[in-house]
């Protein structure tokens, strides 16, 4: 996973056909769910579904994970040992909420990988963090791991867990701005590539998903976990940078140059102050637009 993941699409075990169309949906990468989209009498057997549609010819260039069960459910270690595979790209860890989760799912996926003959440390882990614990610990659970690519925030469950009492949150989720924050911060100290925001329930308000992606960008998110097609055009939009703020940083980097050869580290372009950390984010808002 050398480039961040933008968007992260989530699709049922169960639903095989649909998992397996994923790939022309225009997202950039999968994640077939054995968790909370999987009945629990169809846990067990979601396992092999999930393994065949890796194994698929659908994602031999495609990158795949699987969000596998939290260490809680005692369903963890079977999980990974049924859908590792050399096409596998990651496993999403539900709930990861200590160092020990991550130490676990490590544990469990060298010996899938020694079994199935794939190199020890090929397989990558994306907490999902979902809990109190999970945002307060962040850093430590991040750091657990050479094989920790980036993390989730999982909005749903940490509103259950913190007691948020409300269905979802409000438009500019106020309420989530500490643990959004967090979680963006924990992955740089961590040196890990930059988080993906958690889902947007919603799948007939592109408008209001496009704006939450807006504002994840903002804060410093790489991308979004998203449950339905639809999502994939608003989620990209909203984490590319628009023409107007391109063109904005074209006029910085041009202008610096020129006076960065003349000796100059501070100077006023459009009528604000340019020094050397502006240029620097201008440099890749620009390479973001690439």
């Amino acid at each position: 996973m050398s480039t961040p993941i933008s968007t992260l699409l989530f699709c049922p075990a169960t639903a095989p056909d649909k998992v397996a169309k994923i790939p022309s949906t225009g997202a950039d990468s999968a994640a077939i769910d054995l968790e909370d989209a999987v009945n629990t009498t169809h846990k067990v057997a979601a396992r092999a579904i999930a393994l065949e549609s890796i194994t698929s010819s659908a994602f031999r260039n495609f990158p795949v994970f699987v969000r596998i069960n939290d260490t809680s459910t005692g369903l963890t270690e079977d999980d990974i040992a049924g859908v590792v595979h050399p096409h596998l790209d990651g496993i999403v860890l539900s709930k990861a909420s200590s160092p020990a989760d991550i130490d676990l799912a490590d544990a469990a996926l060298a010996r899938a990988e020694r079994a199935a003959g794939i190199p020890i440390g090929s397989i990558g882990i994306i907490p999902l963090l979902e809990t109190a614990a999970g945002v307060h610990r962040a850093v430590d659970i991040l750091s657990a791991s050479s094989r920790v690519r980036t993390a989730i925030f999982g909005f749903v469950d940490y509103m259950l867990d913190v007691g948020i009492h409300s269905i979802d949150h409000t438009p500019d989720a106020d309420e989530l701005l500490y643990a959004r924050s967090a979680v963006v911060m924990a992955c740089r100290v961590a040196g890990i590539q930059p988080p993906l925001d958690g889902p947007f329930l919603g799948i007939r308000t592109p408008e209001a998903l496009l704006a939450q992606c807006r504002q994840a960008r903002r804060m410093g998110y790489a991308g979004k976990m998203l449950i339905h097609p639809s999502q994939v055009g608003p989620a990209r939009e909203g984490f590319a940078p628009d023409p107007e703020e391109v063109e904005q940083a074209k006029n910085i980097v041009r202008a610096f140059t020129e006076a960065d050869r003349l000796g100059k580290a501070a100077i006023v372009v459009d009528g604000r102050l340019v020094d050397y950390p502006v240029v620097a984010r201008a440099r890749r808002i620009l390479e973001g637009a690439l």
